[in-house]
């Protein structure tokens, strides 16, 4: 038996089919940590998402867009209706953070501005309820997110474009090895003002270089039985 070599051209390498979120992460699909999972939110939760956004309202108004100032189960469900959309054109990955002990959404996390061109890249953004910060649990949900950008969904750059004084968010993506790539001034109007944005990345390669002490910290992957 001899075996068929296939080169692949550039063309196809860059190409990806729009539907490929859709395909490899269907809304049943869960992304199991030590103690959270990902997975995209069906319209039944959106009653528990209203809850969320309300009691960290907050936070998401100082370090991300701000919230409209009354919150409705319609928005929700409308809300939660976009993210199929995108994730079926392969623009965005929008996915819940849920406890794995009580099953509870507490946070969310997003894979946006998806580019399977030439830059085959994609932005980052999340946040966990306010009682839940530095507990690790951010942690375990981001580093799953980009073991599976990096594993499934075959991107080549991973992209954040945090707040220069949210310094949580900043230490968070360093202690994964995303790299400082430089400062965009005035970058996002934020809490009623432009605000200055770190830019940080991480490189697939370097992905490869970090996930066995991921692994080993407990920031990837499941227990043992």
């Amino acid at each position: 038996m001899t075996r068929t070599s296939v080169r692949l051209s550039s063309t196809d390498f860059l190409q990806k089919p729009p539907e490929i979120f859709s395909a490899i992460m269907p809304p049943g699909r869960q992304l199991h940590a030590r103690t959270v999972y990902l997975q995209r939110l069906r319209k039944v939760q959106a009653p528990e998402l209203l809850r969320l956004f309300e009691t960290n309202r907050a936070g998401l108004n100082r370090w991300l867009q701000p919230l409209p100032d009354k919150l409705s189960l319609l928005q929700m469900q409308d809300l939660i209706a976009e993210d199929h959309k995108f994730a079926r054109h392969g623009s965005r990955l929008d996915l819940g953070i849920f406890s794995s002990e009580n099953r509870r959404l507490i946070g969310r996390i997003a894979l946006h501005s998806v580019d399977y061109g030439i830059q085959r890249s994609a932005g980052l953004s999340y946040w966990i309820t306010h009682e839940l910060c530095g507990g690790g649990l951010m942690t375990m949900s981001l580093a799953t997110l980009v073991a599976f950008a990096f594993e499934e969904a075959c991107l080549h750059r991973l992209w954040l474009n945090i707040v220069s004084d949210n310094h949580a968010s900043l230490r968070l993506a360093e202690k994964l090895g995303f790299c400082r790539e430089g400062l965009l001034r005035k970058n996002l109007f934020i809490n009623r003002s432009w605000q200055d944005s770190v830019q940080l990345s991480l490189l697939e390669t370097e992905y490869d270089a970090h996930a066995d002490e991921w692994i080993e910290n407990g920031w990837l992957g499941i227990a043992d039985d």
